[in-house]
């Protein structure tokens, strides 16, 4: 069993040295060794399904872009998992903001579902209608919107009832969607 193991380790540190040199069979070995996993880990970190295959071509592009400099003193899964833990966090803060724009604003059709968002575009329009809101609104807008925190959570941060909560979260989301229809 040990011997077994230590074949797999040899193997695997092999398949690693061979991505490096750069060959294309060892990338695609590695690809189709590691996918499943990817795909797993990132589902189980709770990337939505739409953005699933995004996220796991941007956590093996992360490999392909920094193996050579993956020092082996950890296991090549636990790097993996890393990576894969920085691109569902990624993931998940993308869809929340596909998510609020999809909502909030009115130009956003449903035929632009499946288009793939520019999301350097996207956070600059985010910025300027957040920087339209008034302070307690955006304190509340962010809060709830973007950090995905409960109202009452919020409620405990600023230290104001609920109700008050859901009152400046209402009127953000009004001025927020006012600022985006006139784009800003």
């Amino acid at each position: 069993m040990l011997a077994s193991a230590a074949s797999d380790v040899d193997a695997g540190h092999d398949l690693l040295d061979r991505c490096v040199a750069g060959s294309p069979a060892a990338w695609r070995g590695l690809h189709q060794r590691y996918h499943r996993t990817a795909l797993s880990v990132l589902r189980r970190l709770g990337v939505p399904s739409s953005h699933i295959e995004d996220a796991c071509q941007e956590v093996f592009v992360d490999v392909f872009r920094y193996l050579p400099r993956f020092r082996r003193e950890a296991d090549f899964r636990t790097w993996l998992y890393r990576i894969c833990l920085s691109r569902a966090r990624v993931a998940r803060r993308r869809a929340r903001l596909w998510s609020l724009f999809s909502r909030l604003s009115p130009q956003v059709g449903p035929e632009l579902v499946e288009q793939p968002l520019d999301e350097g575009l996207a956070s600059r329009q985010l910025a300027k209608a957040i920087a339209r809101l008034s302070e307690a609104e955006r304190v509340v807008f962010v809060l709830f919107e973007l950090e995905g925190l409960s109202g009452q959570e919020i409620a405990e941060v600023i230290e104001r009832p609920a109700a008050t909560v859901f009152r400046r979260l209402h009127d953000a989301r009004k001025h927020f969607t006012a600022a985006l229809e006139e784009g800003t």
